[in-house]
């Protein structure tokens, strides 16, 4: 073995172990439940006490009885996210500091979730989505999903605060979402088919995969909610372009070093269904 290659094992070997420590961090002790405010320390009654505490949340964001500033930026996912998590999570409304995969699709590394939240964003911020006709807020929301879906910045509960995000866009929009419409498992699988097929060519998801879902969830609404256009700017100035995740390899937090040939972390487990 050539000392390059022991270097490289060496910095992978630093990495699973760094990446252990911050994946058991977010459970009572390795292998089991999440840690929680509640004390419970069995996942299944976690995930239905879960489930009932960010019902109860999501109808006070629902009933406007939230106060969660329209920015479209990561300070607005963060919102409500920690406003539908509260009771459950210590660090909800934080982003994730660990590699995650949901049916053995990985989402964007911890390291570039701010750009990638950025990269969300500008696809709300480049639309004139009060003008739109339906068909334009079908694709344009499907984008929009899709990038976030793909982001998926929490540990838990992406799924849930996704779908208020997408929701408070349409506020912008004639359109509202009925998320009623479409059956959990015909869901999944949009969501799981907008993934990207090839990480080595793109990261980028395909948000056709979500046309018929959001086509049958788009409804019209009667108000449209208006963009404070001198926040709108404001934002649009602070957005940047950026390459996509498979741009270049780095190691920052959090981020796997560009070794190959290395089975990957063990503890990288499924992320719950929201």
């Amino acid at each position: 073995m050539t000392q390059e290659v022991s270097a490289q094992l060496s910095e992978e070997e630093q990495w699973r172990a760094a990446e252990k420590e911050r994946w058991n961090a977010y459970l009572w002790e390795p292998g089991s439940c999440l840690r929680n405010k509640l004390d419970i320390k069995n996942p299944i009654e976690l995930r239905f006490t879960e489930y009932a505490l960010r019902a109860n949340r999501q109808g006070e964001i629902d009933r406007g009885e939230a106060d969660i500033p329209r920015t479209y930026d990561k300070a607005h996912i963060q919102a409500i996210h920690r406003h539908l998590l509260q009771d459950v999570y210590d660090w909800a409304g934080e982003f994730r500091n660990v590699q995650i995969q949901k049916q053995g699709n990985e989402f964007v590394p911890p390291g570039r979730l701010d750009a990638w939240t950025d990269k969300v964003s500008a696809k709300v911020q480049d639309k004139d989505w009060s003008t739109m006709s339906r068909e334009e807020f079908v694709q344009s929301i499907s984008e929009v999903y899709a990038y976030q879906n793909l982001t998926h910045p929490f540990r838990e509960g992406n799924g849930a605060a996704a779908k208020v995000f997408a929701q408070h866009v349409s506020e912008m929009s004639p359109y509202r979402l009925d998320f009623d419409k479409v059956e959990r498992d015909e869901w999944n699988a949009a969501a799981d088919a907008s993934y990207p097929k090839d990480l080595e060519k793109s990261t980028d998801p395909d948000p056709r995969a979500l046309y018929a879902v959001f086509d049958k969830m788009t409804v019209e609404r009667g108000a449209v909610v208006r963009a404070d256009p001198e926040l709108a700017a404001a934002l649009q100035l602070q957005s940047s372009t950026y390459a996509g995740a498979d741009a270049q390899h780095t190691t920052g937090r959090g981020e796997r070093p560009d070794t190959h040939g290395v089975d990957r972390v063990a503890e990288q487990e499924t992320e719950r269904e929201d």
